[in-house]
């Protein structure tokens, strides 16, 4: 779906991106990480011809980006900023509606689409539609902006550090929200961030980058296992490394099925990633614990001796 082949961007005298190439297949979600000033956010706007790219070729549903008419272009792909770059005299009905009003659609097919998106972003219509951009919350505002980036149902979303002003605890929320999303919807995805963390919990494929340059791009568990150098190390968190690998693994993928006896030990969902069964060990002073279903119903044991075993045999999957 998006393919980019030595791709480089000059401002004036300096080189902000230096002839980067990695692509993006249909439906997958793809995360630009590094430093502040190492290119991510210009090669994101590149993408959608915010800014143009200097060399190279960038490439959209096997077509080149400067074969498209660049405000048709971008009526066709979802784009999310930090800000959320809401209209603050539109109300988040009106806001949402953007993008099919300029296409054209007619009015009773719109006022569906954004009772949809409303619903299924966990903003009432009846409560938020005639509410304005100041009388939201950071993270209401974010998910208008969400929804008002898919209103139009594009095939390819593009998000610049959407939930960087965010607090901890909602910033994790959209995180789960934008997950759930993903897996119900499918789209090709760009994200900008930042966030290491996002990026593992969200991404299928990260693209590391350095003064314009990518050092190293790879699934995230393939790069958790082997950073290319010092630096990719460090921005995956060096010696938490193998603890950010535990979190892309969940509980169901590595527990003992349920046998006729079972510890009497703390309990932990099977959905659970590995390193939040971690965690509950060291909280509560155990190696064993129990697995249940989302019935509460106990379905195996989790033993922290079997993980050790199987780290050192062959690094998990992500599951």
């Amino acid at each position: 779906m998006i393919e980019l082949h030595n791709v480089s961007k000059i401002f004036g005298d300096a080189l902000a991106v230096d002839e980067i190439s990695f692509s993006v297949p249909k439906g997958k979600f793809c995360a630009l990480v590094g430093t502040s000033g190492c290119g991510k956010s210009t090669t994101l706007r590149m993408i959608n011809r915010l800014t143009e790219h200097s060399s190279g070729d960038i490439i959209l549903d096997g077509q080149a980006v400067g074969a498209y008419n660049p405000v048709q272009l971008r009526r066709r792909i979802g784009y999310v900023i930090q800000d959320t770059g809401l209209f603050p005299h539109w109300n988040v009905a009106r806001n949402i509606g953007t993008v099919p009003r300029l296409l054209k659609w007619p009015a009773s097919q719109i006022r569906g689409r954004v009772e949809e998106l409303m619903q299924f972003l966990d903003l009432p219509s009846a409560e938020f539609a005639h509410k304005y951009p100041h009388q939201l919350s950071g993270g209401q505002a974010q998910r208008v902006g969400v929804a008002r980036a898919l209103a139009a149902d594009p095939d390819i979303l593009l998000m610049d550090e959407p939930f960087g002003a965010l607090d901890p605890i909602t910033r994790e929320k959209l995180q789960s929200m934008l997950a759930k999303l993903q897996a119900r919807l499918h789209k090709t995805v760009v994200l900008v961030t930042h966030d290491m963390d996002e990026a593992l919990r969200l991404a299928d494929h990260l693209v590391v980058m350095r003064e314009g340059k990518i050092v190293q791009q790879g699934s995230p568990l393939a790069l958790l296992q082997k950073p290319e150098n010092g630096f990719v190390d460090s921005l995956l968190g060096g010696l938490e490394r193998g603890l950010k690998q535990a979190s892309l693994s969940r509980v169901r993928a590595h527990m003992t099925p349920l046998g006729p006896t079972l510890p009497a030990q703390s309990r932990i969902p099977d959905t659970y990633t590995l390193r939040q069964a971690l965690s509950v060990m060291l909280r509560d002073h155990c190696e064993r614990l129990t697995v249940v279903d989302k019935h509460d119903v106990p379905v195996g044991e989790l033993s922290l001796r079997k993980l050790v075993k199987e780290a050192h045999a062959q690094p998990g999957e992500r599951a």
